[in-house]
């Protein structure tokens, strides 16, 4: 009976080749974009999970007087922890500080690097390729690699036991080496060094205290421990260890696979995201499937007539109709796996940039791929029942002869539903896709509060090999700069406007510790405000004499003024929560946008960061941009003279201003992608649809263009009945439209708004689509010959 169904499936598939082929194109394409949506919401909504303990792994999460919440702690507490409660396990930190160079032969190589404790593998469940977990980070001169720098150094051997040299001075011991890190894993990484070492370093000694929070400390508690008991006691550790400045703030355990929304609030926006593109695309490519193959079973109605007087069962039939919508769905899902695996994922993975990034493997990702095989095997069932179960429902008597319906409207009314609906989800992708767009450029050539135009910024961070050297050349060509007269002025500073750290501390006017304000705060060097053409209130930026640097003197904003209640600040007295120390201010600026215009404007304070010499960075204001080109030619000629591991580069600072947008840019390319998807699928359903009206109207038309009806006017009807269809999703699709436009800009700080012509536009796109789809068959229905249709009756 099987081979029955599937042959005469075939044989009705390639005889209905154009729908046939319209619907495999549409629905693997659509699919493909599913497949990736889902991985992609699949692989965010299971992060950290892979851990075999990953229910009992908790990180130490604060909250600030003000509410704000941080993934960080200071860093003695883990030792603490260990040590009064007996309801953890274990635990270690993941600490960040900086990244060594690590040598090997005549091979340099510098990656990302965290410090950790012993324990690490004990919390943990980062597989190894080579080394023993249990031990490859008891010894304090131990290091683990990730394959990538493996094969960069040794080749394919096994390095483990190998020694290398770490910035030229000390040496380690390669103790491990990584297996590649799951994308959905929070902690990324490529080296991993003892905890241990950072004990020795004097800025680091001078941080690890119990006031500074910028230590990551994850825990593992025991099997049957109480999460919730335990960090009621946590108050009282606040209260007798932590430094009096900072009792006020509270610890809580987190889970652990919060970790990464916790951190990133807009990661959810960006899961509840895919999904609903996905569920929009799901419904489109449905109804289009569902209105092809409902054109394509017409000239069946008395094959289906026939059966049922030979007795053929409704199961019999449906099984038939199954069989031909399964067929292509499981064609269409093999194409979609194709065409994700080797064109979108890529793809994705290059709007990415980096981050987390998506691979598809039978093996892992066996979930994803069954959840899409159960809706295509769903998609199928739904299109293959509603064709069969329309056919039988009609008259028998009616249907052996060929007769639709003696009244095709309510069949009609059920085709047309479908089609307003789908038309109303494109119009809503439409709208979305061009308000995302206008806010993109909103944001792109907004007055951001400084002059980002004619600024060239060289990453002088090059790894020097001999320091003295490079600050010698470096004065030297800071004092040829003053005299180029192509430049207006410079800055060498560890910071540019679109770099700023993520660093706070609590200040308070002197003799006013209860006013005390939460302020970012980074370094400043002489002429970096006037580079930047950053204005101020009152007050000026930085010089480099002595009185900055014996004064302390700093710069705050606007904001921070006002979070201080001040009408004038020059000449204020600041201090630190934890800091003696009293900061003068010498100049206030007018808020400007030290981040992405998606955020508010945040307090902000500059300090003097002495003299300026070869920094991070080396900002520098040309009369006119064209200049550059001699510029970056000289700069690179003289700093090749200084022997560093990198080499210089440079960016223009306009250009990274644009690139702060990449990411929500990235989004838009997405969301276009899949809107131009619909239009096209939508344009494929209606084809269908009004080759299947044209069909039920034959005599209709015959018997018009019998009676005078010219072409042009048969066309008409057959169009305007569409576009009435198309009018109704417009009405349902626009108020819905601007709603969620409107709910999506309200989640940036500065937006534009959705105007009128953002509708307007999607209601010509969607009735342009329509037109373009109908205008084809129509015509074509109506050039028949009237005689050939008048024999349908």
């Amino acid at each position: 009976m099987l081979r029955n169904y599937l042959k005469i499936a075939l044989r009705t598939l390639w005889k209905n080749l154009l729908f046939t082929g319209i619907n495999i194109v549409g629905m693997s394409v659509g699919m493909a974009c599913v497949v990736v949506l889902v991985l992609f919401a699949q692989k965010c909504l299971t992060f950290d999970t892979f851990h075999e303990k990953s229910d009992r792994i908790y990180y130490v999460q604060t909250e600030s007087s003000n509410g704000q919440k941080y993934g960080q702690t200071v860093y003695p507490i883990l030792e603490q922890l260990l040590k009064d409660y007996p309801e953890i396990e274990t635990g270690t930190h993941v600490q960040t500080w900086y990244r060594p160079w690590i040598h090997y032969g005549t091979k340099d190589v510098q990656e990302s690097t965290v410090f950790v404790d012993s324990t690490f593998f004990q919390v943990f469940s980062f597989p190894l390729k080579y080394g023993n977990a249990a031990t490859a980070l008891k010894d304090p001169n131990a290091l683990i690699v990730s394959e990538k720098i493996a094969q960069n150094l040794f080749g394919d051997s096994d390095p483990v036991g190998k020694t290398v040299t770490l910035d030229d001075t000390v040496q380690f011991k390669i103790s491990g080496v990584l297996a590649k890190l799951p994308a959905n894993s929070s902690q990324q990484f490529d080296v991993l060094m003892p905890a241990s070492t950072l004990t020795s370093l004097p800025g680091f000694k001078s941080n690890a205290d119990w006031y500074n929070t910028f230590a990551p400390v994850f825990v593992l508690l025991r099997k049957g421990a109480n999460k919730d008991a335990l960090e009621a006691k946590l108050p009282q550790l606040v209260k007798t260890h932590f430094a009096p400045e900072s009792r006020n703030q509270v610890l809580r355990l987190s889970a652990f696979k919060n970790f990464i929304h916790d951190q990133n609030p807009t990661f959810k926006g960006l899961i509840y995201g895919a999904i609903a593109i996905a569920i929009f695309l799901l419904l489109i490519i449905s109804i289009n499937l569902i209105n092809l193959t409902m054109a394509s079973a017409l000239p069946r109605i008395k094959e289906v007539a026939v059966k049922q007087v030979a007795g053929a069962s409704k199961r019999i039939i449906f099984n038939q109709f199954w069989t031909e919508s399964g067929i292509v769905m499981l064609i269409s899902s093999f194409l979609a796996m194709l065409f994700a695996i080797y064109f979108l994922i890529p793809s994705f993975n290059q709007l990415r940039d980096g981050r987390m990034q998506l691979d598809i493997s039978f093996g892992n990702d066996y979930p994803t791929i069954l959840t899409v095989f159960g809706i295509s095997m769903l998609i199928a069932f739904i299109a293959g029942t509603y064709p069969a179960y329309y056919l039988m429902a009609l008259k028998t008597a009616e249907a052996v002869k060929g007769k639709i319906s003696a009244d095709p409207r309510r069949g009609r009314l059920r085709q047309n539903s479908l089609i307003v609906l789908q038309f109303a989800l494109a119009v809503v992708l439409i709208v979305a896709t061009i308000g995302l767009r206008q806010q993109i450029n909103f944001m792109k050539t907004a007055d951001v509060g400084y002059d980002k135009n004619n600024v060239l910024v060289f990453n002088t961070d090059l790894a020097y090999r001999n320091e003295n050297a490079a600050l010698s050349e470096g004065r030297a060509l800071l004092d040829a700069l003053r005299q180029n007269p192509h430049v207006v002025s410079f800055t060498a500073s560890e910071l540019t406007p679109v770099q700023y750290w993520q660093n706070f501390n609590n200040y308070f006017p002197e003799g006013n510790e209860a006013k005390k304000v939460i302020l970012r705060h980074v370094s400043g060097t002489a002429g970096y405000f006037e580079t930047f053409k950053i204005p101020f209130i009152e007050g000026r930026g930085f010089l480099d004499n002595s009185a900055d640097s014996v004064n302390h003197s700093v710069v705050i904003n606007e904001a921070a003024m006002k979070a201080f209640g001040w009408t004038s600040a020059v000449g204020k007295r600041l201090r630190q929560n934890n800091n003696d120390q009293i900061y003068t201010v010498i100049g206030v600026t007018k808020n400007f946008h030290y981040q992405s215009l998606k955020d508010d404007v945040e307090p902000l304070l500059h300090w003097y960061a002495g003299k300026q010499q070869l920094s991070s960075f080396l900002s520098v204001r040309l009369t006119d941009e064209s200049k550059g080109k001699d510029l970056i030619s000289h700069l690179e000629a003289r700093f090749k003279k200084i022997p560093a591991r990198r080499t210089l580069n440079h960016f223009y600072l306009s250009d990274e201003v644009a690139k702060s947008y990449q990411a929500i840019d990235n989004i838009w390319r997405m969301t276009s992608f899949v809107t131009i998807l619909a239009i096209l699928i939508a344009c494929a359903g209606i084809f269908g649809l009004i080759s299947l009206v044209a069909k039920q109207r034959t005599k209709e038309i015959g018997v018009r263009k019998v009676l005078g009806a010219s072409i042009s006017s048969i066309a008409t009807m057959l169009s305007g009945d569409f576009l009435k269809l198309v009018g109704l999703a417009l009405l349902i699709g626009l108020p819905i439209s601007y709603w969620l436009g409107h709910k999506l800009l309200q989640t940036f700080a500065y937006r534009t708004e959705i105007k009128w012509w953002y509708l307007a536009l999607a209601a010509i796109v969607a009735l342009g689509i329509a037109l373009f789809s109908v205008s084809f068959q129509a015509i074509k229905a109506a050039l028949n010959n009237p005689v050939e249709s008048l024999k349908t009756e």
